[in-house]
């Protein structure tokens, strides 16, 4: 899949409940599911060959997925995500 030009061309369409991938751990698996409507810009290659970036560097180089919501969207979901402060405290990492 590849993205292109201003109107992200060729991107795929996921919905809220759309699943993105499986985390598996040696004892159990995840879905990891989109939680926003909107294209699927890029998936982090990345993290099949380092699946420790989901821990080590979540906020960073250990992204699943860029997404881009309709903008008549985003204006109603911005407020329910997390700031990146919050997100720190809940993961324990400060």
């Amino acid at each position: 899949m590849k993205v292109t030009g201003k109107r992200k061309r060729n991107a795929q369409h996921l919905q809220e409940n759309s699943a993105l991938c499986k985390v598996c751990t040696s004892s159990n698996s995840f879905v990891v599911r989109c939680c926003v409507k909107g294209s699927l810009l890029e998936i982090n290659d990345r993290l099949i060959k380092q699946p420790d970036l989901l821990n080590t560097s979540a906020d960073r180089e250990g992204y699943i997925a860029i997404f881009m919501p309709k903008p008549a969207d985003w204006l109603k979901i911005k407020d329910k995500f997390l700031s990146y402060d919050d997100y720190k405290n809940l993961r324990g990492t400060c």
